[in-house]
């Protein structure tokens, strides 16, 4: 289903209008900017949201919460000097809304007036604030935070330590999940919710909360309860499987609302108080599933799905102030949408163009607002540029209120992404893909070509600004990059094409992109490139086991062996329960079979090998494997480390995202075959 009609409104704010000087340069990205959490208040007169920058300094990514209004006049920023902010929250009248300060003194929570631009310290947190609601009242907000509770205690060893230079006691695990990429070694404990007092700022534990896993706050229209999504089973062993629970303020007592097997989550009650509206799916261990939005009529307690009709996953359910439809949004073809469905399941597509504020690869995402009269604001995505803070209804279109980047990219020839479609060789399954060129492109002239692969790999790209992609393109190649079967974004079906086949035939589809741009004249059949991280990394070794039409590959945070990785990663229950049928002790053939290690022997390709020093989703194990494999058999290869680098090495801090860009040019370039000739 295509939203191009909905999109068209964005078109000429999208547009590049100035005329190119110069390539995007590695330096460019500490000038990058990007909006992202758009909050608008009900009354639809303010916005506010969060710029993001790099800075060079520090080689960090800051946040600072903005405001503006909803007409574009009177931006100014929240957080002066170093401080950053995040996480603006809008109180229930529209006034003013709370929003995370870090500054030398640690965390705080800040409320501010905009009409006055008064600003008040509300009270300090110690730790994460997840889920933070306000009441319907005002009065109070609730978060879910984190208790600590006790871990296992080492052996004694017999003997008093002497000094301090002795080695520190052993440390003793007895869960399943133990660590957690991005963030390291879990701590011991559990999750409570908390109420703050908006006029005190004092921070009360509600009693009886405690629970290993809670997820998604939303009050009761009396102020008298919360609904709350938690998974209380004991076993790490069994399926996720939370349910929906209403909590009463007073006595802490838990009544069950929903009962099946799989996720309920991300519950949201109308102004009414009758109904729940909220996020699940019937778990039947698929390795993709589409995540569905259902009703609970709280009078009659029956259930029912709202999203039957849509064949996409939905995400951020939000109701609309009458009470009788619901905002949603989700990912199609390459693009997030924002759409209004009613209680009797009719959708109506309101807008598309949505993105995060990533200057990485070029993945779908987003997130929206609503006021009570409708109005929309939005991070708006393009590939030219990272997004921009978009407000506006389909009736009266959308306006671009920033452009942050306009004094950088205005001097830059930025690719804009093409769109292509071409049939898989394996099926003929129509595959959706996009096209980067180098500057000063000319048809009539042969470029090398460079294959970049998501990860994953339930996951999906789409035409969005990527500071990698714009680097490879300026370093003169034709960038393209796919959706292959499995890519989310295209329905159940097509998702799950991989389901306990992956890697497989979306092999064929990444072959038939270089297929189709082989037809078109102007690439050279001996200078193509491959490349991907995560999955993109896997895909990319299956692939260069397979054939040898690449002239060099880059393999970059892979799955190499699946036995290995579905036991050392940091999800071991996820991966063994929804990609393989069977544990890789009892089905040792299988887990072989889908390894690229399996197809090692075949590769002459010249190969780099990257990965991140601390990633714990695909352990540095694998891509040693690999390279270690490579060595052995005397394929040109190299090892890149990311130092202190977790699964997002471009995410992490800005400097990495030009190492891995960096690293992978030289490599192509090194085995460039115009290069080894001497041509140009």
């Amino acid at each position: 289903m295509s939203t191009a009609l909905i999109i068209a409104g964005l078109s000429l704010a999208l547009t590049q209008t100035e005329s190119p000087q110069r390539p995007f340069h590695p330096a460019d990205l500490y000038e990058l900017e990007a909006i992202t959490d758009a909050r608008i208040n009900t009354s639809g007169a303010w916005v506010s949201f969060v710029r993001r920058s790099n800075e060079r300094l520090s080689d960090s990514t800051l946040s600072n919460v903005w405001v503006s209004r909803s007409d574009g006049q009177d931006q100014y920023a929240l957080t002066p000097g170093d401080a950053t902010s995040s996480s603006p929250l809008w109180a229930p009248d529209g006034e003013s809304f709370v929003y995370l300060r870090q500054g030398d003194d640690g965390l705080s929570l800040h409320r501010h007036y905009p009409a006055t631009r008064r600003d008040e310290h509300l009270t300090r947190v110690d730790g994460r604030l997840n889920s933070l609601s306000w009441s319907p009242d005002g009065s109070m907000l609730a978060f879910i935070g984190f208790v600590a509770g006790s871990a296992p205690q080492a052996a004694d060893r017999g003997v008093t330590p002497a000094s301090e230079d002795w080695a520190a006691p052993a440390r003793v695990e007895d869960r399943l999940v133990f660590r957690l990429d991005g963030f390291g070694a879990l701590p011991y404990g559990d999750q409570q919710v908390f109420i703050i007092d908006t006029s005190s700022g004092q921070i009360t534990p509600l009693p009886k909360t405690r629970a290993p896993n809670l997820d998604g706050l939303a009050w009761s229209a009396d102020n008298r309860s919360l609904i709350l999504s938690a998974d209380r089973q004991t076993s790490e062993t069994a399926a996720p499987n939370s349910e929906l629970y209403r909590v009463d303020l007073l006595e802490g007592g838990w009544m069950q609302l929903t009962n099946r097997l799989g996720p309920d989550n991300s519950p949201v009650i109308s102004p009414d108080g009758r109904y729940i509206a909220y996020l699940g799916y019937d778990d039947i261990e698929m390795g993709y599933h589409n995540t569905r939005l259902y009703l609970l009529d709280t009078q009659s307690g029956e259930h029912s799905e709202l999203s039957a009709q849509l064949d996409r996953s939905v995400a951020a359910p939000r109701w609309s102030a009458d009470g009788r439809s619901l905002y949603i949004q989700y990912e199609d073809s390459g693009d997030t949408v924002v759409a209004q469905i009613g209680l009797d399941g009719d959708l109506t597509p309101l807008v598309g163009g949505l993105g995060d504020p990533v200057f990485g690869r070029p993945y779908t995402g987003g997130s929206f607002s609503v006021a009570d009269n409708g109005t929309l604001a939005f991070a708006g995505a393009a590939s030219t540029r990272p997004t921009e803070l978009f407000v506006g209804t389909p009736q009266r279109g959308y306006r671009q209120l920033t452009d942050v980047n306009a004094d950088l990219l205005t001097g830059i020839q930025i690719s804009e992404a093409e769109e292509i479609h071409f049939p898989s060789p394996h099926d003929g399954m129509e595959i959706e893909g996009w096209v980067l060129y180098p500057p000063d492109f000319d048809p009539t002239r042969q470029y090398p070509l460079l294959l970049e692969i998501h990860g994953g790999p339930f996951s999906g790209y789409g035409p969005v600004f990527s500071a990698e992609f714009q680097l490879m393109a300026a370093a003169g190649y034709v960038v393209v990059y796919t959706n292959p079967r499995g890519s989310t974004g295209y329905g159940y079906d097509f998702a799950n094409e991989i389901h306990h086949a992956y890697p497989g035939n979306d092999h064929h589809d990444l072959m038939g992109a270089i297929d189709y741009m082989l037809e078109r004249g102007f690439i050279d059949p001996e200078r193509l490139f491959i490349t991907g991280g995560s999955g993109g990394g896997t895909l990319t070794a299956w692939a260069i086991g397979q054939t040898d039409r690449f002239a060099a590959a880059a393999v970059v945070k892979p799955v190499i062996n699946w036995a290995s990785f579905v036991l050392h990663s940091d999800l071991p229950p996820f991966f063994l329960r929804y990609w393989f049928e069977n544990p890789p002790w009892e089905d040792p053939e299988e887990y072989w079979r889908r390894s690229p290690l399996s197809l090692v022997g075949n590769v002459d390709t010249p190969t780099l090998v990257m990965v991140g020093g601390a990633d714990i989703r695909t352990p540095r194990s694998e891509a040693e494997q690999y390279y270690t494999a490579l060595r052995s058999r005397d394929v040109p290869s190299a090892f890149v480390v990311i130092p202190d680098s977790f699964h997002g090495i471009s995410n992490s801090r800005p400097s990495r995202l030009l190492t891995k860009v960096s690293e992978i040019l030289r490599w192509f370039e090194t085995h460039d075959p115009a290069n080894e000739s001497g041509a140009q």
